[in-house]
């Protein structure tokens, strides 16, 4: 298990907004989760190739708005720990 994140001034719906305008991984790396962030930046840009890279975004701004709950709330979260359980299929701490 990888080092756990605090930051309570954490806002939720910056990091959200985040992953959604600037390639679905932006938001990860202002909360800490740099690995998974870039591995979403790589994701958003590679599936943009085969027309689907377009889910991306909405997927991980909804991921890092539950995170970013968690973290404003004061609990702590994983470098990799996701708030929707099935991207642990992709990111696992």
């Amino acid at each position: 298990m990888g080092e756990m994140i605090q930051k309570p001034d954490t806002n939720p719906i910056v990091v959200a907004v985040l992953n959604l305008w600037l390639l679905g991984g932006v938001g990860y790396i202002i909360m800490g989760q740099k690995k998974k962030g870039i591995m979403s930046i790589v994701a958003t840009l590679v599936l943009s190739c085969f027309g689907i890279g377009v889910f991306v975004p909405f997927i991980t701004a909804y991921d890092a708005y539950l995170l970013g709950q968690k973290l404003q709330s004061g609990q702590a979260i994983g470098e990799n720990e996701n708030g929707l359980e099935f991207l642990n299929a992709v990111f696992k701490d």
